[in-house]
């Protein structure tokens, strides 16, 4: 689904339940919701976050726990409580725990009105998906269990739907409601809902911005799960706001705003340099900035983190944060042999981060992060790494000089999402042994489907080759066992496994 969509991922709070039992969500792993990821942002903006390996996280609207166990399972130091007010989903979550035999986690079947100062104190409140479909009191209350409930240097997510992005969206929502209210099957109403979607647009051919607007919505919706019409479009409640309004009720119940999830999503240089310009001479401060790039944006969604009033978030970033924090990247380049000399530039590519490199240093660096992924590295072994590798190309620059400039560079890197930062290292491996061995985790869930959480905690879907491969990979079978056992039905040669094992390697799904 949609990354800057926020599909509600548990239960309603204000109502029944009865939708959610019928038409349940797919329950996914969201990795900027995970303690290590909060964990790391706090640190950029030099704040003391708990440890995540010995803390309490908890999880308003956890459905099935598809987001949750994978935490628990890899964090087996620290306790995890999730609530939701769907029996149904809460039920499943409650077999994939026994089935994997933690102690370390519990789900409750509970309303988040019921959430008070007997469920004691988390380090990390997550809530994905819960608070713009909840009425206003239940989202204040959302707000007093981040205050009342969150440890001193605690971190709290919250998702929400945002204007300006949401007045367009909300209208197709409101049109669709319309039309599927004449039906009582949920079902019905998602395929009445789209097909009244499909007659619009079709019949405003011709009215442009307007039939832009509505064929997008189609397009869009067509690639979405029945599970996430029904609840994004069609349930009664859907309370969007303003994220200056946001804020102030965060301020109210004693929060403060620490960051977004995604801090690349803070800068003003993703804008042309006049638009920058005038959005940093017209804000006063770091909300109004905020607030002024979402009218800019048309933003529909955000993903806010919270933090104590009483903490004091360093807002001018320094690149010192990075000292004694991990570091991964997928970044490559295309070029054959990686050219060091100063003033050459290499593409580095991640996904649809991208960054030219003329440094020989921030070059090696990323080679290295490159040759380590998906495992993390030490920032210190990092640097130390590439000022050697790249020691014959420096001429005379002061080592401390190079040094520095290097650690600024991988600041940047970080900031702009085209390298991550960890407090803890992810559970994977990046040289599969000769009898591969799948997580845990992503073994239990290829037995349900091609759906799998890595060691990262993103999604990832299995083809049907992967699928199989990963389902023999126990740590007892040779590649050469996995591709006799799939040639009669793959023709799977052994070239064929080696590519899919370094492929599901480089996946982060594989610890040995």
């Amino acid at each position: 689904m949609p990354a800057n969509d926020g599909p509600p991922e548990g239960g309603p709070y204000d109502r029944e339940a009865s939708s959610y039992d019928q038409i349940p969500y797919t329950s996914l792993a969201f990795p900027q919701t995970h303690p290590d990821h909060l964990a790391g942002i706090a640190r950029l903006f030099a704040l003391s976050p708990p440890d995540v390996t010995a803390c309490r996280v908890l999880e308003l609207g956890c459905a099935s726990g598809g987001n949750l166990i994978p935490m628990a399972f890899n964090l087996r130091g620290s306790e995890f409580v999730g609530i939701d007010l769907s029996q149904t989903q809460v039920e499943e979550g409650r077999r994939t725990i026994a089935d994997f035999g933690l102690r370390n986690i519990r789900i409750e079947h509970a309303s988040i009105a019921d959430v008070d100062e007997g469920w004691g104190q988390f380090d990390y409140i997550v809530c994905h998906g819960v608070f713009s479909w909840v009425e206003r009191e239940v989202q204040d209350h959302i707000l007093s269990i981040a205050s009342r409930n969150l440890t001193a240097n605690g971190v709290a997510y919250v998702s929400y739907n945002t204007y300006p992005g949401w007045h367009m969206r909300e209208m197709v929502r409101q049109m669709m409601r319309y039309h599927a209210a004449q039906f009582s099957d949920p079902r019905e109403q998602v395929e009445q809902s789209r097909a009244i979607l499909t007659f619009l647009a079709s019949a405003s051919a011709g009215t442009g911005p307007y039939h832009e607007l509505l064929n997008g919505e189609v397009e869009r919706l067509g690639r979405s799960p029945d599970s996430y019409v029904f609840h994004e479009h069609l349930e009664r409640t859907n309370l969007p706001l303003y994220f200056h309004e946001f804020v102030e009720r965060a301020e109210r119940a004693g929060l403060l705003y620490l960051a977004e999830s995604v801090v690349s999503e803070m800068l003003t240089s993703h804008f042309p340099p006049a638009v920058a310009t005038t959005l940093e001479r017209i804000s006063s401060d770091l909300l109004h900035l905020e607030q002024y790039m979402d009218f800019v944006r048309n933003r529909q969604f955000r993903q806010t983190l919270l933090c104590h009033a009483s903490l004091r978030p360093r807002r001018a970033l320094s690149a010192e944060v990075l000292r004694g924090l991990l570091m991964s990247s997928s970044a490559g380049t295309t070029d054959s042999s990686l050219d060091l000399t100063p003033g050459v530039l290499v593409t580095f590519t991640s996904g649809a981060r991208r960054a030219q490199v003329a440094s020989p240093a921030s070059k090696a660096a990323l080679a290295i992060l490159r040759e380590h992924w998906p495992c993390a590295i030490g920032v210190d072994e990092l640097i130390e790494g590439a000022l050697d590798r790249a020691a014959p190309f420096m001429g005379a620059a002061p080592v401390s000089e190079t040094k520095t400039a290097l650690t600024e560079d991988l600041f940047g890197a970080v900031t702009h999402g085209l390298v991550s930062i960890h407090t803890h290292p992810p559970p994977c491996t990046n040289r599969p042994s000769k009898t591969p061995l799948a997580h845990p985790v992503v073994a239990y869930q290829a037995t349900r489907g091609p759906l799998v959480v890595n060691a990262h905690h993103a999604m990832h879907e299995l083809d049907a080759l992967a699928l199989d491969i990963v389902k023999l990979s126990n740590g007892t079978r040779t590649r050469e066992d996995m591709a006799a056992a799939l040639a009669s039905r793959l023709d799977a040669a052994q070239t064929t496994i080696d590519a899919a094992v370094a492929d599901l390697t480089r996946s982060a799904l594989f610890v040995g």
